[in-house]
């Protein structure tokens, strides 16, 4: 396959059900006509499977694809950032990789990979103690350990940022139903039965379900757990019960009560341990689940250095899990897991924290596990990390060489100005490059004049602490936060602006127009209702969203959209709006649950609009692939 045909399917892949011709077309910028003759070519060459077509839903590959070139199941980086990343990934997870198949690999050439090697080699001289050592045609990673685990983790934290386990890549696991539809369903029952649940919990949940209605839909439920206390008279209870009884009768299957106590359970949090037993019997023998659970988080402190010891909802998340996960094992059950090549393809490091729990697991009892149930292990995990980086802190390093009284004296003072946003994780007398390296903090606090190599964020203070000192800390956090929130941006707008929402030549004479031809494919997909349209308008007439620049940024007073989007538009020519000459359009289209988005896209669009080279840029592209690059490497 050429490297147009592999994208192809690593979009496919990506998608992970129907994706419409078009939409190929306009992230590849091709014709369909081009689409139609390159997924024949791939299907000519494929050893097992197709890639499926239809004339309503577009294409998707089939459940036994095979491809015939690309062994692996990884995506192909795109970019040489994602390169890098993914070669030092490869490293780091397979302790030594063989350099003639690493072109292959990325689908770049030697003279690529041996650039991208040259910046990974100096990235590692710069912010550790590591080095890559090449022995005959092998790469390994060389140095010490402890440098080893901090790099993991800054690896770990960015593989998180890219939005684990967010609702679209959920959804796109289950052809047969829509999860969104499903998660609609489970909150009006939530609400029915005034019961209310943490956001965060929602995705683990979700998950939980999509899983075990496919079971259903399949004829294969979960054998009842004996262990289990009466759980009826639980709201949550009644709440499971209800979702349950509406999925029995949409979709036509029979739901038995173990299915509606496992959901209860998993509603319940921390408060599930009432009515479970900690010990369980497997092969003839007592297991004491919490024994299992501690091993299972230390082990992977050992392998990978972080540590979930207080991580409450991960311990009782696994609890429940290991129940049952036993139980299955008891009774010869296996269940698949559709999350698990989204998340070995785009989690490795995630995945890897599983493989090293399920390893002291099956030390433990003594059992073989499948790839299906150490991917529901990771999960696990991988939200507790997504827990841990959503609640940390700034880290800032202080170098104060004077007096310790009084070095004593300006921590409290910053600590009790800024320990919401800030954590002063060490005190040094000296700057030490190794310690640096080490703690790597998202800022550095100073009283001596400091030059470093580092791209660490310095701060100066006196010694006596100024309102000046303060003002620098002020800005300085203020900037870190503009950084996250760009990142946070740069993730989920490629969720966010899809090919469908893309019009590159709009014809228009008024803003109604525009917001008519805008609204229409957001409705017709399902993303906004038919109110959403004169929301907009509503808002308008309050006050222009246009602007002197020549952009218009429409959007509903309330954040009413089903399913979050943005939709862009080129106008063919200039209209007025609101007093000024817009030719270019961003409508807004948020769901109340994801109303953050419009505080970091405005934060984002602020930045933008700052940048007159990068503003003229956007504006300049025309196609929705082009866009999202200007956007992503603006």
């Amino acid at each position: 396959m050429n490297t147009r045909q592999e994208k192809i399917v690593s979009l496919l892949k990506t998608r992970g059900t129907w994706m419409k011709g078009k939409e190929l077309a306009a992230a590849l910028d091709v014709s369909t006509r081009t689409i139609r003759s390159d997924i024949d070519a791939i299907n000519r060459q494929l050893e097992q499977g197709k890639i499926e077509s239809s004339f309503q839903q577009g294409y998707r590959l089939s459940a036994g694809y095979v491809g015939v070139e690309k062994k692996s199941a990884d995506l192909i980086p795109q970019t040489a950032e994602e390169r890098q990343n993914f070669i030092l990934k490869q490293i780091f997870l397979s302790k030594d990789v063989n350099l003639t198949l690493l072109p292959e690999m990325v689908c770049a050439s030697q003279y690529t990979v041996e650039s991208d090697l040259k910046v990974i080699r100096k990235m590692l001289e710069k912010d550790t103690d590591l080095h890559l050592v090449q022995k005959q045609n092998y790469l390994s990673l060389q140095g010490d350990e402890s440098e080893k685990r901090q790099l993991y983790k800054r690896l770990l934290s960015a593989e998180v940022e890219e939005n684990f386990m967010n609702m679209d890549s959920l959804n796109s696991l289950f052809s047969e139903f829509d999860l969104i539809t499903v998660r609609d369903v489970l909150e009006n029952c939530l609400q029915d039965n005034d019961f209310n649940m943490r956001p965060t919990a929602m995705p683990m949940i979700l998950l939980h379900i999509g899983i075990a209605l496919q079971r259903l839909l399949h004829f294969n439920p979960v054998e009842d757990d004996p262990g289990l206390r009466d759980l009826s008279q639980t709201t949550e209870y009644a709440a499971a019960e209800q979702f349950w009884n509406k999925m029995a009768s949409y979709y036509l299957i029979n739901v038995p009560t173990a299915e509606i106590k496992q959901l209860a359970l998993m509603l319940m949090g921390r408060r599930a341990t009432a009515f479970t037993d900690d010990q369980i019997s497997y092969q003839g023998e007592v297991v004491v689940i919490s024994k299992l659970v501690t091993s299972m988080i230390d082990a992977v402190i050992a392998g990978c250095g972080i540590d979930f010891s207080d991580d409450k909802p991960l311990h009782q998340g696994l609890s429940l899990h290991l129940r049952a996960l036993i139980q299955r094992l008891n009774y010869g059950t296996r269940i698949e897991n559709v999350y698990q090549s989204e998340l070995r393809r785009k989690f490795p490091f995630i995945y890897e924290m599983g493989v090293y729990a399920a390893r002291a697991l099956m030390n433990e009892i003594d059992a073989d596990l499948t790839a299906d149930e150490i991917g529901f292990l990771a999960l696990h995990f991988g939200s507790a990390f997504n827990r841990l980086n959503q609640n940390q802190k700034y880290r800032a390093l202080f170098l104060f060489p004077s007096d310790q009284a009084l070095g004593k004296m300006v921590v409290d003072k910053i600590n009790s100005q800024f320990s919401e946003r800030m954590e002063i994780v060490a005190r040094l007398d000296v700057f030490e490059d190794t310690l640096v390296r080490r703690l790597y903090p998202d800022l550095i606090l100073s009283t001596v004049p400091l030059n470093h190599n580092f791209r660490i964020p310095t701060v100066d203070i006196s010694v006596f602490y100024t309102q000046e000192n303060e003002n620098a800390i002020f800005q300085t956090l203020n900037a870190l936060d503009k950084e996250r929130s760009r990142r946070m941006f740069e993730r989920q707008i490629q969720n966010l602006i899809l090919p469908e929402f893309f019009h590159n030549a709009l014809e228009a004479r008024t803003p109604e127009d525009v917001v008519d031809a805008m609204c229409k494919p957001l409705e017709e997909n399902g993303f906004v209702g038919e109110s959403f349209k004169q929301s907009v308008f509503v808002r308008e007439k309050f006050a222009s969203t246009s602007f002197q620049a020549g952009f218009a940024l429409p959007h509903s007073f309330a954040v009413s959209a089903k399913r979050s989007a943005i939709s862009i538009a080129y106008l063919k020519d200039p209209i007025d709006w609101g007093g000024n000459q817009v030719d270019f359009v961003i409508l807004l289209a948020i769901r109340e649950e994801e109303k953050n988005i419009l505080r970091i896209f405005f934060d984002w669009w602020t930045q933008v609009i700052a940048d007159p080279i990068h503003y003229q840029e956007l504006k300049m592209q025309r196609t929705h692939a082009a866009f999202m690059e200007a956007v992503l490497n603006g």
